[in-house]
């Protein structure tokens, strides 16, 4: 197997090449930090004896169809590949410069699209048999903080929940998950209203699943009822809370 992970260098995209490569995957690992990159892909091949590639792209400004060209030339077509990228910023409440908020779309929904379509003859072929996106308990319901974020990310929801029924007839299994709070550098807030989970807690489910197709997957699964009692709380209510 083979599997090509956007935002690996870091957090969860990391966590998901040890835990890949630790079991004998073949990795192909895009990110922006090329000095990371080549450290982790060098560390994951001492240690597992396992093929990895690597390119180091910007996600805000980047040609789909060379990286593609770049996977079929060189390391192959990837079994799987794994969404999960994002982007965010602790301003996110209403007032950014329109840079800001052009990377945040980008990286957190425009980017997935892209490069979801580039590949798309391959995933009807079933040549690509795995697809998950990484989302996030901020697309729940919108609030004060995380405004573009949670937008993109629901977004992106949308796309693979879309994806998901394109590609119902064919050998590609679709799946999404809203993740809470990790304990990463994404995670600005130090004390978190609700307990945090290890990205490698994370990835180990991510993993489990990647051969079974399905709708939208919380982890933990525990947030499906905070979801739940959040989109029922009135309205009144709900805009005089401070999250």
């Amino acid at each position: 197997m083979r599997y090509l992970i956007l935002g690996a260098s870091a957090g969860l995209g990391r966590c998901l090449a040890e835990q890949l490569a630790a079991r004998g995957d073949g990795l192909i690992l895009v990110a922006s930090d090329q000095q990371d990159l080549d450290a982790l892909s060098c560390d994951l091949r001492l240690r597992y004896s396992v093929d990895v590639e690597y390119m180091a792209i910007d996600l805000r400004n980047f040609d789909p169809e060379t990286l593609k060209q770049w996977i079929i030339e060189g390391p192959g077509l990837p079994t799987g590949i794994l969404f999960v990228a994002g982007l965010g910023n602790a301003n996110d409440t209403g007032v950014l410069e329109q840079a800001t908020v052009d990377n945040l779309i980008t990286v957190n929904f425009a980017a997935g699209i892209k490069l979801l379509t580039a590949f798309m003859p391959e995933m009807l072929s079933g040549q690509v048999s795995t697809v998950a996106g990484i989302g996030s308990v901020a697309a729940i319901r919108g609030r004060r903080a995380n405004m573009v974020y949670g937008a993109a990310k629901r977004g992106l929801e949308f796309y693979f929940e879309s994806l998901r029924h394109r590609l119902a007839d064919t050998n590609c299994t679709i799946r999404f998950y809203r993740v809470g709070f990790m304990r990463t550098t994404m995670l600005t807030q130090s004390n978190p209203l609700l307990p945090a989970v290890s990205a490698d807690w994370v990835a180990a489910r991510i993993i489990a699943n990647l051969k079974r197709s399905g709708g939208v997957t919380y982890l933990p699964s525990w947030w499906r009822l905070v979801a739940l009692i959040l989109r029922l709380v009135p309205w009144f209510v709900f805009r005089r809370l401070n999250i």
